[in-house]
């Protein structure tokens, strides 16, 4: 009875440790690229509200040298960010998903130290229901089937990450 006892308050504080925590943020187009609304702590629920009520078509194409409108959302827990925004106009627009995570580099030629920088890629989604998939599974934690379905889509650019 004790051993149980004691396996179940193991078992619910390493779950407690061990749960995905994220925060998201909002930038409208025109924004600085270090300009942002902070929104505070979201799940998957959330986000899609907030991604659906987001007023993409008329944010669109109106960066005026700054940012166009993106929602970011950062799981505490491993520090992998993943984003969406719009390119294109009005009538006809199209969702870029960035997805920053660290990687492994070694230095010129593959000579010298390896170190972990923040890694991001950046790939084209034509569709609301690809941005909110990419997302469930983003919160699921699923980063292997989240890495899978997103190489599936055409690629827009990577870097490493500024921020």
């Amino acid at each position: 009875m004790i051993r149980t006892i004691c396996l179940l308050i193991t078992t619910l504080m390493t779950w407690g440790v061990m749960a995905d925590h994220f925060t998201y943020n909002i930038q409208m187009s025109g924004y600085k690229f270090e300009q942002y609304d902070e929104k505070g702590t979201t799940d998957y629920s959330n986000f899609l509200k907030e991604f659906r009520a987001f007023p993409w078509s008329t944010q669109v194409g109106k960066s005026n040298g700054g940012s166009e409108s993106t929602i970011s959302v950062k799981n505490l827990s491993n520090q992998t960010d993943l984003w969406v925004s719009v390119m294109g106009e009005s009538s006809d627009y199209h969702f870029l998903v960035g997805i920053v995570y660290k990687k492994e580099v070694t230095g010129f030629l593959g000579l010298g130290k390896t170190k972990t920088i923040r890694w991001l890629e950046i790939y084209v989604a034509e569709t609301d229901y690809i941005v909110e998939s990419t997302f469930s599974m983003f919160f699921k934690g699923d980063h292997t089937q989240l890495m899978s379905e997103l190489i599936k889509l055409p690629k827009y650019d990577e870097m490493e990450a500024k921020n």
